[in-house]
């Protein structure tokens, strides 16, 4: 028998582990504190359950070898395999309550069920059997502790199923198959023993697993299209959107209106209180627009005191309220040496079949026949102290 063939998946599942582990460490810091361990201890797992599966399959085709070495290695492997479904089940609970609070309750839970099946592993005999190209175990012990691990991969999918509603969409598309694709591989591995493709399935899940919840790529591209300053879409965000989502429901059909902003005494700020005081009026006119305009598909930071503001399929009267709104909260913020400070809004709607370009010229040229009347008003000049 060639131990090459037979050892090779797993030497690859393991060298994919090792890798992923490594990543993830370097990926956690990008995580919040809460969620920082969940994948790291399934990972531990698998790589133990990994490794053990290439021990064993050397063991259990070695002849001579000592008995409780090889029931040694085994139980080990199965130990390893169940703690996999159990840490799978507490990641699947995690996906759906945020909160830390049942994590000690279940670490104990999962010492309890360890304890318990590796009493069950060590009682009960393990018998080795010669199947086609391979020696297996079999025995009590080891089909009690696949049920239960099949138990627990059952109980987190059907949590999973139950509170669909509450999991983002690439989860579901992801945890659901891989762990439908680990079932049938128990099922077939209790069928047909010798079929010992378990340390694949599970490094298989477990990458599943990472890119879809914990690669962190997709909240690092979400954090640069975020202004620092005013913690809304910044002009990054705005011309992706431009170029992507917004064309494309423009396209679909969906009706357009066009919202500009623009800081009214932004640089009478800056110039009399310093560029500190400059970033506090931009963050609480964001705020006010974050706050004042739900119906908005989106917010944007486009410019230093300059803001686009996107809405489909909203009826221009309930625009042109939370506009008002807006206009109202930004004039009564509060500054030293009173000075004045508020939004110039212009507006446009694409009802005439226009392109986005000339939806925004025509909200740009509102803006400004705003802002040279607010200036007005205020007998202050935009540019000078």
């Amino acid at each position: 028998m060639n131990i090459t063939l037979i050892v090779r998946p797993e030497l690859f599942s393991i060298f994919i582990m090792i890798f992923l582990i490594i990543y993830d460490r370097y990926c956690a810091k990008f995580r919040s504190q809460t969620n920082r361990n969940d994948f790291f201890k399934l990972a531990l797992v698998c790589l133990g359950h990994c490794i053990m599966a290439f021990v064993t399959e050397i063991t259990v085709n070695m002849e001579g070898l000592s008995k409780i070495v090889n029931d040694g290695c085994h139980i080990l492997l199965f130990l390893f395999s169940l703690l996999f479904c159990l840490y799978y089940f507490e990641y699947a609970l995690s996906l759906i309550i945020p909160s830390t609070s049942y994590k000690k309750i279940f670490d104990k839970i999962v010492i309890f069920i360890g304890i318990v099946g590796a009493l069950i592993m060590f009682i009960s005999p393990i018998n080795y059997y010669e199947g086609k190209g391979t020696s297996y175990s079999g025995g009590i012990g080891v089909i009690l502790c696949f049920s239960l691990g099949f138990l627990f991969l059952i109980a987190a999918n059907i949590l999973i199923i139950i509170n669909h509603k509450r999991i983002r969409k690439n989860i579901l598309i992801t945890t659901l198959p891989l762990s439908l694709i680990t079932l049938i591989f128990l099922i077939v591995q209790l069928v047909i023993p010798e079929f010992l493709f378990t340390a694949q399935s599970l490094t298989i899940m477990a990458l599943g697993l990472f890119f879809a919840i914990e690669n962190p790529i997709e909240k690092i591209i979400k954090q640069s299209f975020i202004d620092v300053v005013s913690n809304i879409w910044n002009r990054n965000c705005f011309e992706y959107d431009m170029e992507h989502s917004i064309t494309e429901k423009i396209e679909n059909g969906s009706k357009l209106i066009f919202v500009m902003g623009d800081i009214n005494g932004l640089k009478q700020i800056n110039d009399n209180l310093g560029h500190f005081e400059g970033d506090k009026l931009i963050r609480n006119t964001a705020d006010i627009l974050r706050r004042n305009m739900p119906s908005a598909y989106k917010v944007y930071r486009t410019g230093g005191d300059e803001f686009v503001i996107i809405y489909f399929n909203t009826e221009i009267n309930i625009v042109e309220n939370e506009i008002h709104n807006v206009e109202k909260d930004c004039s009564e913020i509060k500054f030293e040496k009173n000075l004045p400070v508020g939004i110039s809004i212009g507006y446009a709607e694409n009802t005439d079949e226009k392109s986005i370009l000339d939806i925004a010229k025509k909200a740009e040229k509102m803006l400004y026949e705003n802002k040279r009347k607010y200036y007005e008003e205020t007998g202050k000049s935009r540019r000078m102290n």
